[in-house]
C-alpha cells in the first residue's frame, strides 16, 4: 500500500516541480546553493559527495564547482544496476563524466570510493519530511548507499516540497535539510 502511495506522490511532485517557472526555480536553486555552501557540514568537510542534477532537479553543478574551488575532494554517484547498487566515484573535472543510463551524467570510472570517506553527502529528493525522510525516485539506490555512509547527510529541496512522505523500514533520514528559505536541522 505504501509503495502505491509513494508512486502517486512521485508523479504529483514531479509534475508540480516541472510546472514551476524556470526563473523561480533558478532563483531558488541559487538560494539553496548559497545556504549549503555556508553550512558547517560543508565548510568542515574534506570530501563532499553531490549528485549531478538532471532535468528539473535543483541545479547542483555550482556545488560541484565550489567543491573543486574550495580544494575539497569531489565524489559523485554512479549507478551500477539493480543488483550492484550505487557507488561513489572521485572526479577531478567535468571531463571525468559522461551521460549514463538515463542521460544523467556519471563518472566514466567505476573505481568505487568507500561511502565512509564522504564527510558531507548532498542528497536529492522530490520531497522531504520535517523528520528528514525523503521521497526519491524509487530505485532505492540512495537509501542503500546512505545506510553505509558515516558523513553528514544534507538533503536539498524546495520549501514547497517539505511535507509528510510515506516511510519504509529501509529509509535513511538526512541530518539537515536545506531549502530556498531555510536550513532545518533534524533532531
Amino acid at each position: 500500500m505504501k509503495q502505491t502511495e509513494k508512486e502517486r506522490l512521485r508523479e504529483e511532485l514531479q509534475a508540480a516541480r516541472a510546472a514551476l517557472e524556470v526563473e523561480k526555480r533558478q532563483a531558488w536553486d541559487r538560494a539553496i546553493c548559497q545556504r549549503l555552501l555556508q553550512l558547517p557540514e560543508y565548510t568542515a568537510a574534506a570530501t563532499v559527495m553531490t549528485f549531478l542534477s538532471f532535468g528539473t532537479e535543483i541545479d547542483t553543478w555550482p556545488i560541484l564547482e565550489a567543491i573543486w574551488a574550495d580544494g575539497k575532494t569531489a565524489l559523485v554517484p554512479k549507478v551500477l544496476g539493480r543488483e550492484r547498487g550505487m557507488i561513489a566515484v572521485e572526479i577531478h573535472t567535468k571531463a571525468d563524466l559522461q551521460p549514463g543510463i538515463w542521460g544523467i551524467h556519471e563518472p566514466i570510472s567505476s573505481q568505487p570510493t568507500s561511502p565512509i570517506r564522504a564527510d558531507c553527502i548532498v542528497v536529492p529528493g522530490l520531497a522531504f519530511s520535517v523528520s528528514g525522510y525523503r521521497l526519491g525516485y524509487g530505485g532505492g539506490y540512495y537509501d542503500s548507499f546512505l545506510s553505509q555512509a558515516a558523513g553528514r547527510k544534507v538533503g536539498i529541496c524546495y520549501e514547497l516540497f517539505i511535507r509528510d512522505v510515506p516511510v519504509c523500514s529501509w529509509d535513511v533520514p538526512v541530518d539537515v535539510i536545506v531549502t530556498n528559505t531555510r536550513v532545518a536541522r533534524i533532531g
